[in-house]
């Protein structure tokens, strides 16, 4: 992952600029390892839950109390995947970011794992009391987030200019759409 993220944001440019990634494997061990023992430790109160219930259950005929009880440990699973993934996300990100840099400029990002995991949980239960129309809301709220802590640090005088290979933009499409009351913005 370390190898493909630095290789991915390596061939990329501001303009001409080039930007360059450097990523120590090692830390990427450490948060994958960190991420493993998360969904471990929510697993293994769940495992034992769910033999618990397998054990005790059979003794009671009401067969929604034994669905409701082989699917809490389960959900609790998945929310133990939900923490992992926002704090790898978190992580990963602020580790890409702050080991980016280009000729004059550098990169800072300053995720809070708790405050993404917060931000993944309000997202899953919103899409889900929404039956899904609040999927573009939680992609939305998600990325606010993401660019409220991400930062572009000009750390010299380097004139930075576009790329030569942009075709040139004109204000026709504009000017058309105004004509027509077509408003085609994002």
């Amino acid at each position: 992952m370390a190898r493909q993220k630095a290789f991915v944001v390596s061939h990329h440019a501001f303009g001409k600029t080039r930007l360059h990634c450097e990523l120590p494997a090692s830390r990427f061990f450490a948060i994958y390892i960190r991420a493993g023992l998360i969904v471990v430790a929510f697993a293994m109160p769940a495992a034992f839950a769910a033999f618990a219930a397998a054990t005790w259950l059979p003794r009671f005929e009401i067969e929604w109390v034994a669905s409701l009880a082989w699917l809490l440990p389960l959900l609790f699973v998945y929310a133990g995947y939900v923490v992992s993934f926002g704090y790898v996300q978190a992580r990963t990100t602020n580790l890409l970011w702050n080991n980016t840099t280009g000729a004059g400029m550098r990169f800072e990002s300053s995720l809070r794992a708790s405050r993404l995991i917060a931000i993944h949980l309000g997202n899953i239960v919103a899409t889900a009391l929404s039956a899904g129309l609040l999927i573009p809301w939680a992609v939305v709220r998600t990325l606010r987030y993401r660019l409220d802590n991400f930062v572009g640090v000009i750390d010299d005088d380097v004139v930075h200019e576009a790329s030569g290979t942009l075709a040139p933009v004109g204000a026709a499409s504009q000017e058309l759409g105004d004509i027509f009351h077509l408003d085609l913005g994002l």
